[in-house]
């Protein structure tokens, strides 16, 4: 078996004469705008063989991504498809629009891919729409968690099914906490290394408990531009951490660092091809800024591009179909404000969850009394609308918006709004 880092979760995976593309995310950015690849790579789907097959583990832009998946050749859309069978009736519709031969996996179920190589494939057991594989045969056992953050329990009972050689494990968590919140620097610093601790110490524990020879931490090449720049300050996303984590705790477990380009061949032993002599994060940063800067500009401008309908119209329409889901969900005592930001205008949508209630309110009338408040900018609400997003509202879950709670800690009640907008279709 031989693994290529192509970038992010998207591998090339070889064996037994068959290839194997996982989340395939090349071009472009992804969640609306506000993730791009950092480092940067050299690859596009012509750069790349034909697959055999093409894994997509979850519904996120970052991994099954629209823009590059509009970049197949018209041959590629008969490539079978491999995904989890997930409850969520959207995931069939949008994979099944995109693919004519998809072969939906349930939990723990095993594909035969050549006369000697399996796939297996996990469902994340706390009830995320997310999925792990593990590829195997008699001479090699790789475990690819992608973005399934699975319980230690689950873990333990993957580790148990065959010996892991090696294991692609997600080191990081992305997300608007903490970068995207209003806190002081002090309290933002505490609790950037907070979430950085605690998904070091989660990923330790995984890798703990599925006991690979060697452990690659992906899914985290990913950077910020533009004014969201200084969150690559914040959100830190260095493969090295891993590294030095396990170090630390003295694990028998050896880090491979991998690259776009690099590769990894798994026959009895592992043998890795990684370039030497890579360039400092701080030069990596000031490159991937300059690289991407004009990139970035003209994805800025084609965003803002839709300019109707107005803003009252525009908050109007929005106003609407929130107020058409609110019967969705039962009472609970939670206030929170959208304002959606245009230039130096400012319109204000208080959601009163516990009254079932929305109005449009002034800027004089915003108060201490509200949970939460998001301020979004007008040309997200107007793609939103237009259907731009396939994930919706939770497409700005990464840079989208930014946030000023009440309280430190996500509360269950904050919980249970983001869990009702971001699974609303906002199609009009």
């Amino acid at each position: 078996m031989r693994i290529t880092y192509i970038t992010y979760a998207c591998l090339l995976i070889e064996v037994n004469g068959k290839i194997i593309l996982t989340d395939p995310w090349l071009k472009g950015p992804s969640w609306g705008g506000s993730l791009w690849h950092f480092p940067t790579h050299n690859y596009t789907i012509k750069k790349l063989p034909k697959p055999d097959y093409i894994f997509f583990s979850h519904g996120h832009d970052d991994h099954f991504h629209e823009e590059t998946i509009r970049s197949f050749p018209a041959s590629w859309k008969k490539i079978k498809v491999l995904a989890a069978n997930f409850k969520e009736k959207w995931w069939k519709e949008v994979v099944g629009k995109k693919f004519q031969n998809v072969k939906y996996l349930n939990h723990n179920e095993i594909f035969k891919i050549s006369n000697s190589t399996n796939i297996q494939l996990f469902i994340n057991d706390r009830g995320d729409p997310d999925s792990s594989i593990r590829i195997f045969n008699k001479k090699s056992n790789v475990f690819f968690q992608t973005d399934n953050l699975m319980s230690e329990k689950e873990a333990k009972r993957i580790a148990n099914l065959q010996k892991i050689d090696l294991a692609f494990v997600i080191p990081f968590l992305t997300g608007v906490f903490p970068g995207f919140y209003t806190w002081n620097t002090n309290d933002l610093i505490k609790l950037s290394k907070q979430k950085l601790d605690s998904s070091l110490e989660y990923c330790y524990k995984i890798c703990n408990h599925l006991k690979p020879k060697y452990v690659v931490p992906y899914a985290c090449d990913l950077g910020y531009l533009g004014d969201k720049f200084h969150i690559n300050l914040i959100h830190s996303h260095n493969k090295i951490d891993l590294k030095k984590k396990l170090e630390k705790k003295k694990s028998k477990i050896k880090t491979l660092i991998m690259s776009s380009g690099d590769n990894v061949k798994i026959n009895k032993s592992i043998k890795a091809f990684i370039k030497k002599n890579r360039k400092s994060d701080n030069e990596k940063l000031i490159a991937f800024a300059n690289d991407k800067g004009n990139l970035y500009k003209q994805y800025q401008l084609n965003e803002k591009k839709i300019i109707e309908p107005n803003l009252n119209n525009l908050t109007k329409k929005f106003q609407k179909k929130l107020a058409e889901n609110l019967d969705e969900i039962k009472e609970f005592n939670f206030k929170t404000l959208i304002s959606i930001n245009e230039n130096e205008k400012k319109k204000n949508i208080l959601i009163d969850f516990k009254k079932k209630n929305i109005k449009t309110i002034s800027n004089k009338n915003i108060n201490s009394n509200i949970n939460l408040k998001v301020n979004i900018e007008s040309t997200k609400i107007r793609n939103l609308l237009q259907k731009k997003y396939p994930m919706n509202f939770l497409t700005f879950h990464n840079g989208g918006y930014v946030c000023e709670r009440s309280t430190m800690k996500l509360t269950i009640n904050e919980n249970k709004y983001w869990n009702w907008i971001n699974n609303l279709d906002f199609f009009i």
